[in-house]
Formats: structure tokens, sequence, C-alpha cells
């Protein structure tokens, strides 16, 4: 019953083509009552309440946008770095509109390689209870399985397979405390993380298996984000030496002073909110990318409160312009970074919103 519940909006879909096709007259009817169904039957939208964890690390019919979003900082027993990227998104705006798009990325300090892929599913993730279980599809080249501070990811990704398991060492950072945050420019979000996440496992390069350890930031947020995407960020997750974890969020556009955001989670996993007027971000340099010609920031010096850190990438590129059959995806920057200043440590910054040209489609 479950699969053909995921196949309805298809074939209701097919039949209002091919009745518009018999019949044109019958179009305007047939889109109406398609309408008021999806009224009916469709999860009820909007706003939830505040997060409930950890219930809301589960797929949330309710959203119409979510992701699920891990990056981290990697080294093996013979001291090579790496970092890694593992992301699902889902999208459900409509009966037909319902997908998922997921990605992977590995950052190969030592080799200077960069490497990603990405897939798309034409269908949403079974709600669990308390946690996830995500697939890329066919061949599952991209999992994730977890819930509750406890995940295991696996991401094949051109040479490199990633197999790893990640463990939560402090309380969940609750942003905007933990209630819906609307923009200015409109839409909302719920946004939480797991700033620091004790990271173990294997990342295969080529046949050759390394035992690898480290730290791993998680990200989940779900709400009305089309908006918030097409504005645009920069975002930044800083591990310090001390321990202290700092999640920064800088939008593009006019509106960027207002809905700057942040917060500092000190070693005992205390998490404070960062107000806009308490942290600045200074952009030092510019990339162009030769696969697109998009120019990011390529560097920064951030001021919060009395301190200075200045994050640079570990390597320049680091953007994600996969080739999409039939499908239009975002093309941007994430990238591992290193952290110097008032106190070292290591960063993690994704760049949204600063390639508009469109991606490279292969049919």
């Amino acid at each position: 019953m479950s699969k053909l519940w995921k196949k309805l909006p298809w074939i209701i879909a097919g039949l209002i083509l091919l009745i518009s096709l018999l019949d044109p007259p019958l179009l305007p009817w047939l889109l109406l009552a398609a309408t008021i169904g999806a009224c009916l039957f469709m999860p009820k939208r909007g706003l939830i309440g505040p997060v409930e964890l950890p219930a809301d690390d589960a797929f949330l019919p309710s959203e119409q946008v979510q992701w699920w979003y891990w990056t981290g900082h990697l080294q093996s027993e013979d001291g090579r770095r790496f970092g890694f990227e593992v992301v699902f998104f889902t999208f459900d705006s409509f009966l037909i509109m319902r997908d998922q798009l997921v990605q992977a990325a590995i950052t190969d300090v030592d080799g200077k390689r960069f490497e990603f892929r990405e897939f798309v599913k034409f269908h949403l993730p079974q709600r669990g209870k308390n946690g996830f279980d995500l697939n890329s599809g066919k061949g599952n080249s991209v999992t994730a399985v977890g819930g509750d501070g406890h995940d295991r990811l696996h991401a094949a990704v051109g040479q490199y397979v990633l197999d790893i398991e990640l463990h939560a060492t402090k309380p969940p950072a609750l942003h905007y405390g933990g209630d819906a945050h609307p923009y200015r420019f409109g839409g909302y979000t719920y946004y939480y993380s797991r700033p620091k996440m004790e990271t173990s496992g294997t990342l295969t390069i080529a046949g050759e298996t390394l035992k690898v350890s480290g730290t791993s930031w998680f990200d989940r947020q779900y709400g009305e984000l089309y908006q918030a995407i097409q504005q645009g960020w920069q975002w930044f997750a800083i591990e310090l030496d001390d321990n202290r974890q700092i999640m920064l969020f800088d939008f593009k556009g006019s509106d960027s002073d207002v809905e700057k955001s942040g917060s500092i989670t000190d070693a005992e996993g205390r998490t404070v909110t960062l107000n806009a007027d308490e942290f600045q971000v200074t952009v030092l340099e510019q990339w162009t990318s030769p696969d697109t010609g998009c120019s990011y920031p390529s560097g920064w010096e951030i001021k919060i409160r009395n301190e200075t850190f200045t994050v640079q990438p570990l390597l320049k590129d680091q953007e994600l312009h996969a080739e999409h059959g039939f499908w239009i995806g975002p093309v941007y920057w994430e990238g591992a970074c290193s952290v110097a200043g008032s106190v070292g440590g290591q960063a993690y910054v994704e760049l949204n919103g600063y390639c508009r040209c469109p991606p490279r489609i292969s049919l």
C-alpha cells in the first residue's frame, strides 16, 4: 500500500494528461478536482510548534522543504586530512513536485582533490519514529541511518568510499530558541544542530582502506525555505580548539544585517544566541571557478564580541557543480577550512546564491 501511495501523484498526473488530450474542455475541471483533493488529503502545512527531539529527527510530512546535513573533519592514522559533506534535501511543493536531492563530497586535503556526487529521487522518504533511514536510490551510493545523536553514514564518491559512525557529545543546539523563525524576505525556519559528534570509521581510496576519526557537525532545518534558498547566504560551522563551536548564518542582500544569526556552544554544551550586532563577517578574497565562471568569497575575517578569527579554505576549489540529467539543481561552494586567530580550529563554510548561472544539463 505504501508503494502505491508514493506512486499515486504520478498516476493522477498521468490520468489528467490523458483525459485532457482526449477531451481538452475537461482540463480545468480536472485541475480543480486535483487541487481540492490535495487540500483534503495532503498533510497539513505550516507551523508545528517548537522543536521536539528526537521526534523531529524524522521526516516531517507537514514541512515544505527540509534537510539533514552532515559536514566533518577526519584524519587517518598516518595523519592524512579529509573533509566530507553528506546532505539529503526533500521538497514537497504540491502533488507532483515531491522529490529528494542527495549530495555527497570528499575533500582530500593532502591529496589536493575534491570530488562530489549528486542523486535525485522523485518520491519522499517514509516517516520514521525518532529517526531517519535515508538513501540515494538505486545502488544506495549514499545512505544515512540514525537519529537522537547516533548516526551511520555511507557515501561512495568517485574513488572514495566513506563509512562512518557519529555520536553526539553535547546536547543539541536549538537555534532561535527551538521555535519557528520568520524571515523578513518571506518564509520561516525551524533549525537545530548537533555541533560536535565524535566520528570514526573507514575511508577507502581506490581500494586502499584507511581508518579515520574526527568530529562532525549535523544540521537539521525545515520549514518554508524556498525564499531563503533564493536569497543566498554564507554559513559557518566553526570548531575551536578550546571545545567551543560557533554557528554563523549571514544572508545576502539588503536584509542581511537583519537576518544575520548565530550561536556559541561552550565546552560544557551550553548554547547561547549571538545577536546580529555581536559579530561581523568581512570577505578577504574572491575565487573564480574554472568550471562555472562563478565568483565566491574565499577567506574571511570574523569578529565575534572581543575575538577575531581568520577562516581560510583548505582547498580553493570545493564547488559542487554537478551535471544534471533532466534536473535543475543548485551550484554552490561548500568546503573544509582552517581557523586562526584568538583561538585556532577548523570550519566548514557554505556559500549559496553566489552562482546564478544555469547548471550544465546532461541528456
